[in-house]
């Protein structure tokens, strides 16, 4: 018959495994289930993970050293890790005679409790990290053992998940391991901003401009627009880590061949300039260029007008 285990303690330390609820100021509530009662008592918390309590298997060890300073040395001594292998608080019980009373109780994992039965190096420490794996080894077999039609969904979403993970850390190993050619790629090819430096296309605040060089490579049908990995005899699309990995396109010397006779055999018919009249008494003069720039797929991307 399973039994619980409560406890109230303060200054308690919440950990990762363990679902707490806190009953009011500088006081939290644990419950735990026994759910063995072999030559160790194992508890469960909701989340279900297994915890043993320290003081009980000091005392099932036989070691002679007293409790507080046998956790402690041990904890020490091995590197045990609080919120990760154990957790401890203080444990109140109302005395014999009057007032409360408190100790120091450790919960550890089972695979704390293990090393500590390995390290007391004797047949008693032998015996219960035996019954510790055999635990364990049974509590596997029940949870993965199907016995009714919930257990098999369960089972087979567990299968889901975990196979949905492994194709995704796939393709993050792939796309990773395509953006390491980067480096090859910027000694060999061009970015939109170098193309569009020969071409001596600059925008309004004097910056290579690199949209124009992308509409001009539209309209050669480049698939610049990619997310992903991507690479044909024009460019490539890869992943820049420097710049919080985003998918740059490189283009290819054939692009870049492709991309400058484009523009020169079609320069004067998109190039347009606008001029504006001048407010003057007269009305009818012509005022100075204020807008230069080439239009693609009417749209009109601005240059600077020294640059033409």
């Amino acid at each position: 018959m399973e039994s619980y285990f409560k406890a109230i303690f303060s200054n308690a330390i919440l950990l990762k495994f363990s679902k707490y609820k806190k009953l009011k100021k500088g006081m939290i509530i644990i419950e735990l289930k026994k759910v063995e009662e072999g030559i160790i008592s194992i508890y469960e918390n909701e989340t279900k993970e297994k915890l043993i309590n320290a003081r009980e298997l000091h005392k099932e060890l036989k070691n002679n050293t007293k409790f507080a300073d046998w956790i402690k040395r041990r904890i020490e001594h091995y590197k045990f890790v609080e919120n990760e292998d154990y957790i401890c608080f203080l444990k109140f019980e109302k005395a014999e005679k009057y007032g409360n009373k408190s100790t120091r109780e450790y919960y550890i994992t089972v695979d704390m409790a293990k090393e500590l039965c390995m390290v007391e190096n004797n047949e008693t420490g032998r015996k219960i990290r035996k019954y510790f794996i055999e635990v364990e080894k049974r509590y596997r077999e029940i949870i993965n053992t199907p016995t009714n039609i919930f257990d098999f969904m369960r089972l087979a979403l567990n299968q889901i998940e975990l196979n949905s993970k492994n194709i995704e850390n796939l393709q993050l190993d792939v796309n990773e391991l395509k953006s390491k050619i980067d480096v090859k790629i910027k000694n060999n090819y061009c970015l939109a901003s170098d193309i569009a430096e020969q071409l001596n296309l600059y925008s309004e605040n004097k910056i290579p401009h690199s949209n124009l060089i992308g509409a001009i490579a539209r309209q050669l049908g480049y698939k610049i627009s990619y997310k992903h990995y991507y690479e044909d005899e024009y460019i490539a699309v890869v992943k820049d880590i420097s710049k919080n990995e985003y998918w740059q396109v490189y283009f290819k010397p054939k692009a870049v061949e492709e991309i400058q006779k484009w523009f020169k055999d079609n320069k004067e018919e998109i190039y347009y300039e606008i001029q504006y009249v001048r407010n003057t008494k007269n009305g009818n003069k012509k005022g100075e260029i204020k807008e230069r720039g080439y239009k693609i797929e009417n749209v009109c991307y601005k240059v600077d007008y020294f640059s033409k």
